[in-house]
């Protein structure tokens, strides 16, 4: 048994100009980052700046804000990175403060059958008697060198869930480094899935959940 892979994000924190970053921009042939002419359902936020968009012809949905640009997919062969370097060397003179490679894997309960010091955690039955545990979360942080890999696993009364966080710091990084770290979104996925393995003692399907 295996978790599943759910989806994958890579994320980009820093000062963005929202109104530059459209889709229309994106297909300019000296951009070139999404096909020319290709449609897209965008949906904008009530509550705050910010705005999605997503197209059946695009692998991933773009999340855009002032503060940040998140690239999202449910395909796991699909390298959010590389689109994300692309759009980071488009925009060579913005101010960013870090990068993420975040990923989502689900599971059964029964997945949980290899990993006793997880069942066996000392706050796994400590509650007050009139409380109902919701929910054990169980997190690890890891630094080598620039990354830092924050691993974190839930336990709900349904189902258990993995989540991968590959943090790069990039302030008083220029945008080269950037791009660089955006685009081993990949090898930072694979990273943490090997630490995934060694930690929690599970083991990861490559497969979307959602094929």
């Amino acid at each position: 048994m295996a978790f599943r892979f759910k989806k994958a994000s890579c994320v980009a924190v820093g000062t963005f100009n929202m109104y530059i970053v459209q889709p229309a921009w994106l297909a300019k042939p000296e951009i070139g980052i999404i096909p020319e002419g290709t449609e897209v359902a965008i949906e904008t936020k009530l509550d705050a700046p910010g705005f999605r968009f997503t197209s059946p012809k695009l692998p991933a949905t773009w999340i855009v804000t002032p503060s940040r640009i998140v690239l999202e997919t449910e395909n796991p062969a699909h390298n959010c990175g590389e689109t994300m370097a692309q759009v980071l060397k488009a925009l060579p003179w913005t101010p960013l403060v870090a990068l993420g490679t975040n990923t989502l894997y689900e599971g059964s309960l029964n997945e949980l059958d290899g990993a006793p010091e997880v069942s066996s955690y000392p706050l796994a039955t400590r509650k007050p008697d009139d409380f109902e545990l919701a929910q054990r979360s169980f997190h690890v942080a890891l630094k080598k060198d620039e990354l830092v890999f924050n691993l974190q696993l839930s336990v709900r009364n349904d189902a258990a869930e993995l989540s991968a966080n590959a943090h790069t710091d990039l302030q008083n990084r220029d945008s080269e480094f950037a791009q660089e770290a955006a685009r081993k979104f990949l090898d930072h996925r694979r990273l943490a899935e090997s630490l995934i393995a060694d930690i929690f003692k599970v083991s990861i399907e490559h497969a979307s959940s959602n094929a």
